[in-house]
């Protein structure tokens, strides 16, 4: 799918000091958001999938194992297995309990600037200088961020990043930030030379889907985002061919309530098998100790990460690794990083998120076989025939309440954490 690729970069720049960027010897990529989305809708249009206008309002289990889905504009209609590619919205999937998600948030800015300062051949991965000196008072510590560039010849986007955070930096802080950054660079330009203006937050980690359910989420959805670095496209393309194999097949097996079964069991198996489970678990530590530093420890978690060798952190942040492959990747961390960065790691192997890493490495292939067992999944189904999930009566607290509510827990300034 090199289609979709907008820019593509010979290397990428990391700086986490005041040292000057660095290459890091991995090229780099842009999606274009218009040119993915079409040639997803062009593979449907050939494929013959068809299109129903609203909003999902109800999904139905039918005692014949099929669904019956109710849209908001009126439509119904039935299917057999439902898959939920909704994003981070979660308002008709049951989700298992635990801590909230952590976030990441950005501000940027695309503009056109023939005569920007950075190399065009050349991504600016992470910069990790900041826009203020760090602030530490009675009310929290300054939540680092950091400067991510993709450039072209004529343009070139910029952004403010705050990696992870246990709140959400507020997009006006992560602004005013990225134009003093932008300041002390020395780069001038005119409102009139933006082209976009970007804003996001990103749910990061959390608990994952209820494993199985009859309902079968995908992407965001089914948790795919990796949490300590944010990203989801590639892993959920690379996920999306076994998923829709067993889903296939499972229905192929047999043509009444047991295909479907078998066909949202299996494809919950292939996103949530024990060592997806286990790698998760290594990925959610990560990013719970990342929301935890200052930036000075942040700044020796980053020069440690890049100077392992290249196929581990590579194989870190595109979700290659194997689970027996994290373990080095964190005795390596400890081995080579200093004091502060060994007090954080076993400090955070003490944590909650320690103890849950611990028991999801020894549990993870007890809890697929449990999870996966289709005939407990089939006879909760039958009791349950009837039941009906209502999008209006979510069956999880939506994350824009998550949010309000982890906000005002802070308390603190914009930009800062406890």
């Amino acid at each position: 799918m090199e289609n979709v690729l907008e820019e593509v970069y010979d290397d990428t720049l990391v700086q986490i000091d005041d040292k000057g960027l660095k290459p890091i010897g991995r090229r780099y990529g842009r999606v274009s958001r218009k040119l993915l989305r079409d040639e997803l809708i062009n593979r449907c249009a050939k494929n013959g999938v068809k299109y129903y206008e609203g909003l999902v309002d109800s999904v139905q289990n039918q005692r014949d194992g099929t669904k019956l889905i109710r849209a908001s504009e009126g439509a119904e209609f039935g299917a057999r297995v439902v898959a939920m590619s909704t994003g981070h919205n979660r308002e008709v999937l049951e989700y298992e309990e635990g801590s909230p998600p952590a976030w990441q948030t950005a501000y940027g800015i695309e503009i056109d600037a023939p005569d920007h300062p950075w190399e065009p051949n050349k991504a600016v991965f992470m910069d990790l200088t900041q826009s203020d000196d760090e602030i530490i008072t009675s009310m929290g510590r300054r939540i680092p961020s950091f400067l991510y560039v993709l450039p072209s010849k004529d343009k070139v986007f910029i952004e403010e990043t705050c990696l992870v955070s246990k709140v959400q930096v507020p997009f006006d802080e992560l602004k005013r930030r990225l134009y003093r950054r932008l300041e002390k660079l020395d780069f001038k330009f005119d409102q009139s030379q933006i082209i976009e203006e970007e804003a996001s937050w990103i749910p990061l980690g959390g608990s994952l889907p209820k494993v199985p359910q009859q309902v079968v989420a995908f992407g965001a959805a089914a948790g795919l985002v990796h949490p300590a670095t944010g990203y989801s496209i590639i892993n959920s393309l690379k996920m999306a061919e076994p998923v829709a194999e067993a889903i296939a097949s499972g229905l192929q097996s047999d043509m009444g309530a047991m295909g479907s079964t078998t066909a949202s069991a299996g494809a919950w198996k292939a996103i949530w098998g024990a060592e997806n489970r286990r790698k998760m678990a290594f990925y959610q530590f990560g990013s719970d100790l990342i929301a935890k530093m200052p930036l000075g420890t942040l700044r020796e978690f980053m020069r440690t990460f890049y100077s392992l060798p290249p196929n581990i952190w590579k194989g870190f942040l595109s979700h290659r690794l194997t689970s027996p492959m994290l373990v080095p990747l964190a005795l390596l961390m400890f081995a080579y990083g200093n004091d502060d960065l060994r007090m954080a790691l076993v400090s955070e192997l003490a944590s909650p998120a320690g103890a849950s890493l611990i028991k999801t490495i020894f549990d993870a292939q007890g809890a697929e076989n449990a999870a996966h067992n289709e005939a407990d999944l089939l006879a909760r189904d039958e009791e349950d025939a009837d039941l009906m999930i209502r999008r209006v009566s979510p069956l999880r607290e939506p994350l824009k309440g998550v949010f309000r509510r982890e906000q005002l827990s802070e308390s603190g300034p914009s930009g800062f954490a406890k």
